[in-house]
Order: structure tokens, then C-alpha cells, then sequence
């Protein structure tokens, strides 16, 4: 994707650090040789126009390695120049850590990508020469293990002026489309276990995530604002409880029940979230390992 900032383009890019437990159990990732630049280098490439950064990079390592991918966490933004007799053009790319359950799927070279190899991550470093990638294994390096993946979302846009208790309205037409646009996003993760507040919008807004990856979906009112207000940690618990199982999950929480949890779980682990507020149809890519927060980021 280009754009104009001043009179410098930018080009936006996204990629991953794809890794797997070698036989001897030590980190390998996956690289790929580019023939025309002569290098080895991290999967990436271009967003398309008007696509979400992490949905370019899943594509793209998907397309220049073969391998079928499951994002984990936002690792780093390499930026980085790229001169040109007609303006020098500014270049960043958003790296993810990555999994994979098909590590040995089918590659075809061809004259973009000619090789793809796994590399221990000592070796990674010493063929992977380019700045960029050097940065994103660093950032690799430096994090345990993700184990598992928790996406924790708040109901979409709810219709308003509906008539009776609160637990029964259900998503407005913008609600609808922010479930579509969420579970495009969420179904990335391929989550295995799928809750949710026992709110009509809660359930409106994760089915479609549930759907999409054939998981089932469950309620449960400790992410309700009732209970949540009776006891504001149990959420946080529950949250840890569902991440010792090692998969990813997705939960549909009520907007004070994120605020609270995130900041909690946050501040339990030692990890920055200044502003932990979280609009309709919006939510958090929570990774640990084991029990611990890692990372968080916005979905």
C-alpha cells in the first residue's frame, strides 16, 4: 500500500517471524531466498490497498513460503529508505510472530522466491544481513515462547431505543458489520474455544467468529458487568484459567469488564496499558505464556 506524507511516499508492508520447536527443540524460523536481490530474508510484502496490516501478513508469508499460518503477536515496525531518482520513498513493515500446524506444506520456487528453509534462530541471525529483519528477531529473541492466544473483544454497536432489559438488545445494522469486520480479524487466530457475556450483543457479536472457524460458543456471566461488579478480578481468572490450556480463545466481555481485566491482568504482569479504554466492536490480542501477559495489543 503507498501513501503521500508531505512529499515523501511511504509503502506499508507486513510480515512474519514464522517459527516452529525444531527436532532437537530449539527455535528455527523460516526464511526464503529471493534471487533477484540475492538474499535470504523474513516473509513479507505489500498491503493491498485498504487491507489490514495483519491480514497482509498472514497472506503474504502464506504466499511466499506455502506454509499455512496463525498469528501470535505484533513483534516490532522496522522503518527504513528506499532511495529513488524521483523522491526517496519511506518503507516500514509490521511484523508478527507466527505458528503453524503444517510446518512441511508444499513450496513452489519461483522467480520471487526461489528457496524457503527453516534456519535455527543463531543461524537466522547470521544469512537474514537486512536491518529489518535483524530488528524483528531480535524482538523474536527476546520474548518466551507464546502458548497461547486470547482475543478479548466488546459487543458491537447496539440498536438503540429497543425496548426492554438491556441484556436483550441486540446489535444495531453498524453493529452487524463491525461483527463481520471483527471475525475476518479474529478468524486469523483460529481460535478452539469461543464465550461470551450473556448479552444478546455479546452472543451477536463473537457468533460469527464461532462460525467461521467451527468452534463452539459458550456462555459465561463472569464477563457480565453483574457479576464482574461483585467480584472485579474473577474476569482476570478466568482469563489466566482459560490461557493454562495452551490454545487460543476468544471472549466477548461487557466494555467495563475489559477496561477492568486488561488493566488488571496489565498491571498483575508488569506490562505498560496507559489507556485501557475499549470502543463497541473493538478488543485485545492478549499473549501469554503459561499464565503470564506477554504482549497486548489493540485488535
Amino acid at each position: 500500500m503507498l501513501s503521500v506524507s508531505g512529499t515523501q511516499k511511504q509503502v506499508a508492508a507486513a510480515g512474519g517471524v514464522l517459527w516452529r520447536s525444531g527436532d532437537d527443540g530449539r527455535v528455527e524460523v523460516v526464511a526464503v531466498w529471493r534471487p533477484k536481490v540475492g538474499n535470504w530474508s523474513l516473509p513479507k510484502g505489500k498491503l493491498d490497498p485498504g487491507e489490514h496490516p495483519l491480514t497482509a501478513a498472514c497472506r503474504e508469508v502464506e504466499e511466499e513460503t506455502g506454509i499455512p499460518v496463525i498469528p501470535q503477536m505484533w513483534l516490532c515496525r522496522p522503518t527504513y529508505v528506499l532511495p529513488n531518482p524521483a523522491g526517496d520513498v519511506r518503507k516500514y513493515v509490521d511484523f508478527w510472530t507466527m505458528r503453524t500446524e503444517k510446518p512441511d506444506a508444499g513450496f513452489t520456487a519461483d522467480d520471487e522466491i526461489g528457496e524457503r528453509r527453516w534456519f535455527k534462530l543463531e543461524a537466522a541471525r547470521e544469512h537474514l544481513k537486512r536491518p529489518r529483519d535483524q530488528e524483528a528477531l531480535e524482538a523474536f529473541s527476546r520474548l518466551p515462547a507464546v502458548t497461547s492466544t486470547i482475543l478479548l473483544v466488546a459487543p458491537a454497536e447496539v440498536e438503540p431505543g429497543h425496548d426492554g432489559p438491556a441484556v436483550t438488545r441486540p446489535l444495531s445494522e453498524t453493529g452487524r458489520d463491525q461483527a463481520v469486520r471483527l471475525a475476518a480479524l479474529a478468524a486469523l487466530y483460529q481460535p478452539s474455544l469461543a464465550f461470551s457475556a450473556t448479552g444478546r450483543a455479546s452472543v451477536q457479536t463473537v457468533d460469527p467468529v464461532a462460525q467461521a472457524v467451527g468452534c463452539r460458543l459458550a456462555g459465561d456471566s463472569v464477563f457480565d458487568t453483574d457479576a464482574h461488579g461483585r467480584n472485579p478480578e474473577r474476569s482476570s481468572a478466568r482469563l489466566r484459567e482459560l490461557a493454562a490450556a495452551g490454545r487460543a480463545v476468544i471472549v466477548c466481555a461487557e466494555t467495563e469488564v475489559i477496561r477492568d481485566t486488561v488493566a488488571i491482568l496489565a498491571d498483575e504482569d508488569g506490562l505498560a496499558a496507559a489507556d485501557v479504554s475499549t470502543r463497541a466492536g473493538e478488543g485485545w490480542v492478549l499473549s501469554l505464556a503459561g499464565q503470564r501477559l506477554i504482549g497486548l495489543e489493540r485488535l
